[in-house]
């Protein structure tokens, strides 16, 4: 999903650091859930039987001030340091170096892990959280309150069950 972003001109993606996708206004507080892909029968100039992709628009520039990229990779590697040795304890990614990037994925973004305080959150999960916080860009206005973040990292269903419960009480 981040290659689609990044494709569309509107993100800057770390694809040499970081990993990261940042929005120039949003920074990293931006979740990438679904692709629609539209089916056309003319292409653009109103021709049937042409092809209807439009030229792909300029890369979005790097919104990031250098000093914090530095920051960030650094926290990138310690989380990836963290999953792939036995110090991360509680979500460890491994205890070798030959895991793929697809399983990291798995890791990050498919595992349930409980977490619905701060205090339950894994020691292994807790840099990949801070590697997105270091990036100023959008950070003030936009960054995730304490229940999204929580279940952004542990998919814990007990944060849904909270929040529903909120909202009900309101």
């Amino acid at each position: 999903m981040q290659r689609v972003a990044n494709t569309t001109g509107q993100y800057w993606h770390d694809e040499d650091g970081t990993k990261l996708c940042v929005h120039p206004v949003y920074g990293t507080w931006t979740a990438f859930r679904v692709l629609a892909v539209f089916g056309a029968d003319r292409d653009l100039s109103g021709n049937s039987g042409g092809s209807a992709i439009p030229p792909a628009p300029p890369p979005c520039p790097c919104p990031v001030r250098e000093e914090e990229l530095k920051e960030a990779r650094a926290i990138f590697d310690y989380a990836l340091e963290m999953n792939l040795s036995d110090r991360g304890g509680g979500g460890n990614y491994g205890a070798t170096s030959d895991q793929s990037w697809a399983e990291l994925c798995t890791l990050l973004h498919g595992k349930v892990c409980r977490g619905s305080v701060w205090d339950e959150v894994p020691e292994s999960m807790k840099p990949w959280i801070e590697l997105r916080n270091a990036i100023g860009v959008g950070r003030n206005d936009w960054k995730y309150d304490d229940a999204q973040l929580l279940y952004h990292y542990t998919k814990d269903p007990d944060i849904l069950m909270s929040e529903v419960e909120k909202y009900r009480a309101r």
